[in-house]
């Protein structure tokens, strides 16, 4: 009998099919360091492995693309060679599993997709519904692409495992509860982090069951909500003054003058731009929603890193704030094309994802800090 795996993923993932000539094989291309395994390398010949060089930091090989802008193993037409002559089992944990990122809890396995996929960016973020997920059985050749299955394993405790999947659906729902603007739902979402703190400190399962029904019951936010954004003192001053310190910390390079300059204009005028945040939000919301939600559930906050919730809850925002600070500032400035846009998010997410270095500098800045919750009133508006 064949065995069965257990998923808990968006309905996004079965509808996702690799096809290089729609986005000209965006993963294949300079930019990009693709790796090949040492068990998939000793299947190639001398031929192949004349492309490749041994990284001695990852103890694995990396493809050389020598003169040309692609990989050498990439035709005409946009589709792997060594697939297309050997099979899926010649293709290297790398290729076989992007743009698809699986996580272990024991019990079961979550699945999701990378958005520094193109094609699978725009299928994500252009939904406008809200994104919606499912509870299924994968067989042996899905679960593990042809032999080939890159699993992150998660460190969590038996209590967590338990229950997560009941947390991650609540938070999920805070993050798409589209009666609050997005900053009102990451002020929502932080208070239930801080209490979910508070019960895996001195593991409370009746006081973990509470918190979620509360948080599920429309009397419960009818009342408690308008307390919790009152409890956020908004300060524009102290949220420029931290996108400035995000950016300095986060990029190898310094914020450039004309950024500087953006950024004080931004600052400046803050008032004056209400019409085009409002304007921008009407029209990007779906898409901003779409990526905290993917981001959330792929990342598995708010355990992402070693540390407390609070900081992880501090990095998550943070970071989503420049995500979403860049994309206003480009449809403002810039272009609001979905090429371009696309492009755009592909570059920022390929460097928080793929050079996790980005996201940890900006988890230390806030591993020092004492009240992480306290920074976040910089940059998360409660009120309308």
């Amino acid at each position: 009998m064949e065995k069965k795996y257990f998923y808990f993923q968006p309905q996004y993932v079965n509808k996702f099919k690799c096809d290089g000539s729609k986005c000209n094989a965006h993963c294949c291309r300079t930019g990009w360091n693709i790796f090949v395994d040492k068990e998939t390398y000793k299947l190639y010949s001398q031929d192949i492995t004349s492309h490749m060089k041994f990284d001695s930091e990852r103890e694995e090989y990396l493809i050389l693309f020598g003169g040309k802008n692609f990989c050498p193993f990439l035709t005409e037409n946009k589709l792997c060679r060594l697939q297309m002559e050997h099979g899926e089992k010649f293709l290297s944990l790398t290729c076989a599993t992007y743009p698809r990122i699986t996580s272990n809890f024991g019990y079961f396995f979550e699945r999701s997709l990378i958005l520094s996929c193109p094609l699978a960016a725009e299928m994500i973020l252009f939904e406008r519904e809200p994104m919606k997920f499912e509870f299924v059985e994968v067989s042996e050749k899905i679960h593990s692409h042809g032999g080939k299955i890159l699993v992150q394993q998660i460190e969590s405790t038996e209590e967590l495992r338990a229950h997560m999947i009941e947390i991650q659906v609540a938070m999920i729902s805070i993050l798409q509860e589209r009666t609050l603007t997005l900053d009102q739902r990451l002020i929502v979402l932080g208070f239930f982090v801080d209490k979910l703190e508070e019960i895996f400190s001195d593991f409370d399962e009746d006081a973990l069951i509470k918190l979620i029904a509360a948080y599920e019951s429309k009397k419960f936010l009818a009342e408690q909500m308008p307390l919790m954004l009152q409890s956020i003192s908004f300060d524009v001053e102290k949220l420029i003054r931290l996108i400035h310190e995000l950016f300095e910390k986060t990029f190898d390079e310094k914020v450039s003058p004309q950024e500087k300059k953006i950024l004080d204009t931004i600052a400046a005028n803050y008032r004056l731009l209400t019409t085009d945040k409002k304007k921008f939000f009407e029209k990007y919301s779906p898409l901003l929603e779409n990526y905290l939600v993917n981001k959330w559930f792929q990342n598995i906050y708010p355990w992402r890193f070693e540390g407390s919730l609070a900081q992880n809850f501090a990095e998550f925002v943070a970071e989503y704030k420049l995500f979403e600070s860049i994309i206003f500032f480009a449809t403002l400035k810039f272009s609001s094309d979905k090429k371009f846009l696309l492009e755009l998010i592909g570059l920022f997410v390929t460097r928080f994802e793929h050079a996790k270095e980005y996201r940890q500098r900006i988890f230390d800045y806030f591993k020092d800090a004492d009240e992480p919750f306290t920074i976040m009133e910089s940059l998360l508006e409660g009120r309308q």
